[in-house]
């Protein structure tokens, strides 16, 4: 019997924290069972295609969805010729376009998962996320979040209250980040921090991030120890103006990386 094929609208692929739930929730899943086929914009500049096919799903490139008059029509022809039964999209408000193209298309289950709310220093994206907003449940026959406060923000309180939403919670691979003394001292030595104090920070520079604050903490816990070194691991937005931030404060020592 072959596997349930699942259209997963995930946008543009960036090794960014949506596509990195969705994958983990793909590695872990029985895929004789289910199976996942990922509709990815054109603009995306990192996609996992060897594992993806190594594990049977399938990838489709879309023109990006700024470019509506080209992304719905190719999502509507790409929905009708694989005869999905089920669109899963996670782009959060923008979700309303592909959802809409798979109601055209006849797809039945049409699932709108929300992964974010509206935050502070982002006030083009906040813009255009409230516009939507009030659209979020017009073409989707099922909702799913990743919070409560995701799913009461997008699809509101009373939907909540009924039940209505389906809660994910962002699950991990816990056995990845074990520690082995093995790989910390390897590392420490490749990146010449033998002996320091290190505190580290992984993630995208952006406000919701917030490294900014991170530096001033780390300014001084500096002063305390001047033995510490802090690493901050991602790129973003924000990253050229942390990096100032960062000359200004150690006057071009290497206590921050």
């Amino acid at each position: 019997m072959e596997p349930i094929r699942i259209a997963q609208v995930v946008g543009k692929m960036m090794n960014g924290g949506v596509e990195a739930v969705v994958m983990n929730y793909y590695r872990h899943i029985d895929r004789e069972k289910v199976q996942f086929d990922f509709i990815v914009d054109e603009d995306s500049t990192i996609i996992p295609r060897e594992e993806i096919e190594s594990l049977g799903g399938r990838i489709f490139i879309v023109p990006p969805y700024q470019k509506l008059n080209k992304y719905i029509p190719s999502l509507i022809k790409l929905f009708k010729e694989n005869k999905y039964k089920i669109v899963h999209s996670h782009i959060n408000t923008l979700s309303v376009f592909p959802l809409y193209a798979a109601k055209r298309a006849g797809v039945p289950v049409r699932i709108a998962h929300n992964h974010s709310t509206a935050a502070k220093g982002e006030t083009k994206k906040n813009i255009l996320k409230y516009m939507l907003r009030p659209f979020a449940k017009v073409y989707a026959t099922n909702y799913a979040a990743c919070s409560e406060y995701a799913g009461e923000w997008l699809f509101g309180k009373k939907s909540m209250e009924r039940g209505e939403v389906t809660i994910f919670n962002n699950a991990i691979d816990l056995d990845k980040f074990k520690f082995d003394e093995n790989v910390r001292n390897e590392v420490r030595k490749e990146l010449g921090l033998e002996g320091k104090f290190v505190i580290g920070h992984v993630g995208r520079f952006c406000y919701q991030k917030n490294q900014e604050f991170l530096v001033d903490i780390f300014e001084e816990v500096y002063k305390q120890n001047p033995n510490a070194v802090l690493m901050l691991v991602g790129d973003g937005p924000d990253r050229e103006k942390i990096e100032e931030k960062i000359k200004k404060l150690s006057g071009g020592g290497n206590s921050f990386r």
